[in-house]
């Protein structure tokens, strides 16, 4: 097998120590004898003497992954693969397509060799490295992993030796292999602020067998980027992030680690503010520790009120949570901020900004050709074709892919019967580089009657702009949920127009309160999910039939669209809580949250 896609990394981490010679200079390949070639095998070690890396890439999908650049260079007297870290305080997870390599003697690997080496400071002065080799289970993303470092100039660069435990690699799992850089004393010596961290390069890998053959490997064998999809589940979206620059720590359980907050972070920490941690722990916990709080060494959102994410890698933690344990006063929080969990833990990023609602669009039509760019408060765009101006209609939306010097982006409707319009300045719902402008913008500054808003679309920025896209959308909003509370026994399926459910457990009864929001884990055939209030006081209703937010998993309805069907006494919305779809469907996981 070829190909392998990379799989995230996201489960405990199981540490094993590799030896490492401790030689001067790059030792020649040992005279081993070569095991039985795979097919296809074309040489026994990769010096990537031609040049070719196509069995390697980045992994970028860790929270703390830097997206570096690849390259083949002289080096040490022959060629090695450069890696140049794009941002301080990220680490480079280089990939390889360990089972392409070795194909069937996959199995069979017991030791990897490989010489590693580390650029100089741009003061020509030598700066200690270190990373670490991981391999990657393809089924849970568990990983085990040997230390690797360069620490001293007169052994620049070293062979570095890693025993492969048995089992490590298994056939047809996804297996994957690969090298970081965790340590750079020169970015970490805070002497060359603005400096990119340092290149370091990898060549001479070997692979052998117990008995000390080396392993033939195909490096026609191909990596291919892993296809993942952020989890966003129970997460506000953050606006204006501001990141915690090198916030990276690990530890045990209830142990804590952490750093003070520069005055940009803390500058950001405002009412209606998120901090989002990027983590990864054993139980899937997560919470803050301010030890230096004027109220007393603090814990903040231990007790599961926190929002994390169905993956259990993103926690949110809101600035009314840590107010509510320090006060509003954020000047007594004191300087440091710590992260915990109740189990060993590791945090990748933390950044901060304003929370908000988490737009999910559903395509309907697309704006062909729709790719322009201007300067500021300069207008361009193209002639409305019929089928965006068809699908443009009540509770869609136009999502405008795009990017500009100030964050800004609208629309000018140039033609408009009511004259020449700017629709939705300043008003335009942002995110994530798309910005969202409703039919109903669109109404309110041009009139309902399509045939008066003139043939042309254009866009506008208060400074310099490129749009890459355009579309029509039926949008959705999904809230943060935090106090997740789990209802039990609500896993059920039927057939289409079928319900299912069962009586709700007191806790969520309890739960249900003024901004709370039901999280529906599902799949339907038509996408669709809802629920059923069969013994209301109303009478037998259907809550939010066909118009629940979804992100195609995940559905939301709020406790307001059921006091809007079954009225604001959740004692008379009955015992029983069911679900039913236009087609056939299956929930797996009920959960009631807060979303205030």
């Amino acid at each position: 097998m070829k190909k392998v896609v990379s799989v995230l990394l996201a489960a405990g981490i199981i540490a094993t120590t590799g030896a490492f010679a401790e030689n001067v200079g790059v030792s020649s390949p040992a005279a081993s004898p070569v095991a039985s070639p795979v097919a296809g095998a074309v040489s026994s070690i990769i010096d990537f003497a031609d040049g070719g890396f196509g069995f390697l890439g980045m992994d970028t999908t860790l929270g703390n992954a830097d997206a570096s650049e690849l390259s083949v260079v002289d080096y040490n007297g022959g060629k090695a693969l450069c890696v140049s870290p794009a941002a301080a305080g990220r680490v480079p997870y280089v990939s390889l397509n360990v089972e392409g390599l070795l194909g069937e003697n996959l199995s069979r690997l017991a030791k990897i060799t490989f010489d590693v080496g580390v650029e100089l400071g741009t003061d020509g002065k030598f700066y200690a490295q270190s990373g670490k080799v991981y391999m990657v289970n393809g089924e849970d993303s568990s990983k085990q992993s040997a230390d690797w470092s360069v620490y001293m100039e007169r052994k620049n660069p070293k062979t570095a030796v890693v025993t492969v435990p048995a089992g490590a690699f298994v056939a047809g799992r996804g297996d994957t292999l690969q090298f970081s850089k965790e340590v750079d004393s020169f970015i970490d010596s805070k002497k060359f602020d603005g400096e990119a961290p340092r290149d370091f390069y990898v060549t001479n890998i070997q692979f052998f067998d117990a008995e000390g053959n080396v392993l033939p490997v195909d490096t026609t064998a191909e990596w291919v980027a892993p296809v993942t999809e952020e989890d966003r589940s129970y997460l506000y979206d953050v606006a204006n992030a501001v990141e915690f620059p090198n916030f990276a720590y690990e530890g045990g359980g209830w142990s804590q680690d952490g750093t003070e907050m520069p005055q940009e972070f803390l500058d950001a920490l405002v009412p209606g503010s998120v901090i989002e941690i990027s983590y990864e722990s054993e139980d899937g916990t997560m919470w803050i520790v301010l030890p230096d709080a004027a109220a007393g060494w603090s814990r903040v959102a231990n007790d599961g009120s926190a929002a994390i994410n169905s993956s259990k890698n993103t926690c949110q933690i809101t600035y009314e949570q840590i107010a509510a344990v320090c006060g509003e006063d954020k000047s007594t929080w004191g300087a440091r901020l710590q992260c915990e969990a109740g189990s060993a833990w590791k945090v990748y990023s933390v950044k901060v900004g304003q929370k908000v609602a988490r737009k999910v669009a559903t395509p309907v039509a697309s704006f062909d050709g729709f790719s322009c760019e201007g300067g500021a408060w300069s207008q361009n765009g193209f002639d409305i074709p019929e089928n965006v101006l068809d699908a443009l209609v009540p509770g869609t939306a136009l999502q405008i892919d795009f990017e500009s010097e100030d964050g800004s982006m609208w629309l000018v409707m140039p033609d408009c019967t009511a004259g020449w319009m700017r629709v939705a300045q300043g008003a335009a719902s942002i995110s994530g580089g798309k910005a969202y402008i409703t039919y109903e913008q669109i109404v309110e500054a041009c009139g309902e009657d399509k045939a008066g808003w003139g043939a042309r679309m254009q866009c506008e920025a208060e400074s310099a702009w490129k749009v890459y896209a355009v579309s029509v959308v039926k949008l959705a909003e999904m809230v943060g949920s935090h106090n997740n509370v789990e209802f039990e026994g609500a896993a059920c399926e039927g057939g289409a127009w079928g319900q299912n459910g069962t009586e709700m457990p007191e806790n969520i009864v309890a739960a249900l309160v003024p901004g709370a929001v039901i999280n529906i884990s599902y799949e339907s055939e038509t996408g669709n999910i809802w629920i059923v209030l069969p013994d209301a006081a109303t009478g037998w209703s259907r809550v939010q039939q066909q118009t629940a937010a979804t992100d195609g998993k995940t559905a939301q309805i709020t406790y307001e669209q059921i006091a809007a069907v079954c009225g604001d006494d959740a004692s008379t919305w009955g015992a029983r809580m069911q679900f039913e779809s236009d087609g056939a469907w299956k929930v797996y996981a009920v959960t009631v949250g807060q979303s205030k």
